[in-house]
């Protein structure tokens, strides 16, 4: 089956069929069935009138999708690795990328670049990649917040991509969600929101207090405290006013 895989892996990247993947590898089912639940979700939400916020955009897998479905939209994106950033400017030149990190305060501070896993770095390093794989560096970034960076604007969807600083994010938005309450589509994992010293219910919590619902990106919730921290499966999560 390993070799089944690795070959069926390759095919699915060479002809750009990520289902060719999903049909043999239940992992890889899942991240396609919850990629295909976040474009319907942009693809429902999102028009002319939208603004759209992409924070963690990396070379924005997510943000080029938001384009697509509504090009004349309001695109704010943030990345703190300065050649992402300056590639997802050159990709996609209507969209106002900032090279910024966004968490509880602004300021600056030091952030772990993997250069060949540049999707696992952050203002925390990541103790499952060693520096073999990760080929680390460290650079000092501008930190801001979306209650500062946002003040003026009511967006429609928020997409949250920062490798476990979800729970910062959050906090450093309470004045833009309760006055806003734009969607909120964020990746949580427990072991990564660990590296943050937050409790694995803490974004629940959270967004609770915030007049939010939280719900699998894929449609199943609502969700309890206990269940959102417990669920070891989802990766991808949706928060809507409740």
């Amino acid at each position: 089956m390993g070799l089944t895989r690795r070959g069926v892996g390759w095919l699915s990247r060479r002809l750009e069929r990520p289902e060719l993947m999903a049909a043999v590898y239940a992992t890889a089912r899942e991240e396609l069935h919850e990629e295909i639940a976040i474009r319907a979700i942009l693809a429902s939400a999102l028009n002319a009138e939208s603004t759209y916020v992409d924070v963690g955009t990396n070379r924005g897998q997510v943000l080029g999708e938001a384009v697509r479905v509504a090009p004349a939209a309001r695109h704010i994106a943030f990345e703190p690795i300065p050649a992402l950033a300056a590639e997802v400017r050159r990709r996609y030149p209507t969209v106002d990328c900032r090279n910024k990190a966004l968490a509880a305060q602004p300021g600056q501070a030091e952030f772990c670049h993997f250069r060949t896993m540049d999707g696992w770095s952050g203002l925390r390093r990541s103790p499952v990649v060693s520096d073999e794989r990760g080929d680390p560096e460290y650079i000092t970034v501008e930190v801001s917040t979306l209650d500062l960076e946002l003040a003026e604007l009511t967006p429609t969807v928020i997409k949250v991509d920062v490798e476990g600083a979800e729970l910062d994010v959050f906090a450093g938005a309470r004045e833009l969600l309760t006055r806003a309450k734009p969607l909120l589509i964020f990746e949580h994992v427990a072991a990564a929101s660990a590296l943050y010293d937050a409790a694995p219910a803490a974004p629940w919590e959270l967004l609770d207090e915030l007049g939010y619902e939280v719900l699998a990106v894929t449609g199943e919730g609502p969700v309890s405290r206990a269940a959102f921290a417990a669920d070891t499966a989802v990766v991808n999560w949706l928060a809507r006013p409740a």
